[in-house]
């Protein structure tokens, strides 16, 4: 919680509001208390805090996939400003959240309870309405008479359901508004309810299943009744599913014409992928899905455990039986991208990088443009110790991308084995930008400057990203 209140210090900086600031209407987006832009600015920094409180999911594929989605589903919603980030959250838990400023959460458990494509994307479209509905300003508004800690409250809400969750955050949520709990509690009510119509629309509207939503409630609701105390769905602590809640959303799809949605491979195979490459216990895992492959009932499904039984195998180092399986995913699915990740993962780890690259160069020829693709090709050269290789991607792959402390990462990587030391300390600072890590970043750079003290072009930059990082760390 320490940790917690100096982000938020440092966040509340960059607003200046007032508690006597005279609030216009809410339905005028230009001048309303907080600014879209400075919504957008908030969101930054409230992404750098979630990293520095939680234990993210760095998974090019599962990151791929989720922001294909949430895109998908933004461009068919009532979102203005459409710069959105999305972070994974290292947790079995089911839930999600959105921040002001474009930010969407996703703990990787929600992979395990939403069944199908659709389902998770009820959940993410319902979360997208809270964004497009501006829900955050609407609730500072609403505690007009003291709207700074209206907004310390509410992102302590925010980061303690992307961390903490449960009662803590339901109590930040409720208890800092400058309201009474009840005035509070109808709020939040009126907002989910507004965010399930809305994200209903936008289901139909991304040609999804609208009923989705009440299909997922359902399974909450299910999900609750055989839980108690800390075992609850963290995502029903701040979204509660009522008997009421799932008979809306049934009713508001009456109007919506009864269509089949075929299963979605892509999408099992991302549930599949959640759950392994997140074990801790890769032997159980192998027994699982060897016995899940043998008495699957239907194609997708028999796919979908082979895949987690190739992901499985490889990380218990048994190569030649993952070899076998991926020959067969790859026979059947030979453009497959996941496939042909997991068979180049084979190889790497099997000490044979070599083979791996081949395999990825020959997949980027048809796809050159693919994030999880450049980033295992980046990675893997790293293993090939190709380092100069690498940094051409990882380079490429930062100016696309810079927002992604995982591509800073292995960039820190690659300035090292190609023995760029100002370079490394470069990439680490905005490593630790991502993660909030001020003081870190700043030194970073401190030991960076007299290294390149012969190069203006350098020591200007680097200087100039200094004075950036200490307006970050002061607010600004």
């Amino acid at each position: 919680m320490i940790r917690i209140s100096l982000i938020l210090s440092s966040i509340l900086c960059c607003l200046t509001l007032s508690a006597n600031q005279d609030l216009p209407t809410f339905g005028d987006s230009t001048s309303g208390i907080i600014s879209l832009e400075q919504e957008h600015r908030l969101g930054q920094q409230f992404l750098r805090s979630i990293r520095a409180q939680a234990p993210t999911l760095d998974d090019p594929v599962l990151q791929d996939f989720l922001e294909h989605l949430i895109y998908r589903l933004a461009s068919h919603s009532q979102l203005e400003d459409r710069r959105l980030d999305i972070v994974i959250i290292r947790n079995e838990s089911l839930n999600a959240f959105a921040a002001p400023g474009g930010i969407v959460g996703v703990h990787h458990g929600l992979f395990r309870y939403a069944q199908t494509e659709h389902e998770m994307s009820a959940i993410l479209s319902h979360e997208l309405a809270h964004l497009s509905q501006r829900h955050f300003a609407r609730r500072v508004a609403e505690g007009k008479k003291s709207a700074a800690i209206n907004i310390a409250g509410l992102l302590a809400g925010v980061i303690l359901a992307a961390t903490a969750g449960g009662d803590a955050a339901l109590a930040a949520f409720t208890g800092s508004q400058g309201l009474a709990q009840n005035q509070a509690l109808k709020y939040s009510r009126e907002r989910e309810a507004e965010a399930d119509r809305i994200g209903i629309y936008t289901l139909d509207e991304a040609s999804m299943d609208p009923r989705a939503m009440a299909y997922m409630f359902e399974r909450l609701q299910r999900a609750s009744r055989y839980s108690t105390g800390n075992n609850i769905p963290e995502f029903l602590r701040t979204h509660p599913v009522t008997n009421d809640r799932v008979a809306d959303s049934y009713n508001q799809t009456q109007n919506y014409p009864k269509k089949q949605f075929p299963a979605i491979l892509e999408y099992q195979l991302m549930r599949i992928r959640a759950r392994a490459i997140t074990s801790g216990n890769q032997p159980q895992e192998i027994k699982h899905f060897e016995a899940a492959f043998k008495e699957s009932s239907n194609a997708i499904q028999k796919t979908a455990n082979q895949y987690g039984l190739v992901i499985s195998l490889t990380n218990s180092l048994a190569f030649d039986k993952a070899r076998t399986h991926i020959r067969e995913l790859r026979e059947q699915h030979p453009l497959n991208i996941p496939f042909r990740i997991a068979e180049a993962a084979i190889y790497t780890s099997a000490q044979q990088p070599e083979i791996a690259l081949d395999l990825l160069e020959e997949a980027l020829e048809v796809s050159p443009n693919n994030y999880p693709l450049s980033a295992t090709y980046a990675q893997t050269l790293l293993a090939a110790r190709k380092p100069h290789a690498a940094l051409e991607v990882l380079t490429k792959l930062s100016v696309k991308r810079p927002n992604d402390e995982y591509v800073w990462y292995l960039l820190a990587e690659a300035y090292g084995l190609a023995n760029n030391i100002p370079g490394v300390h470069e990439a680490r600072a905005e490593f630790f930008v991502l993660n909030a890590n001020y003081d870190q970043a700043i030194k970073q750079l401190g030991y960076a400057l007299p290294l390149v003290r012969h190069n203006f072009q350098q020591t200007a930059r680097i200087k100039q990203r200094l004075e950036d990082i200490w307006m970050m760390k002061d607010g600004g």
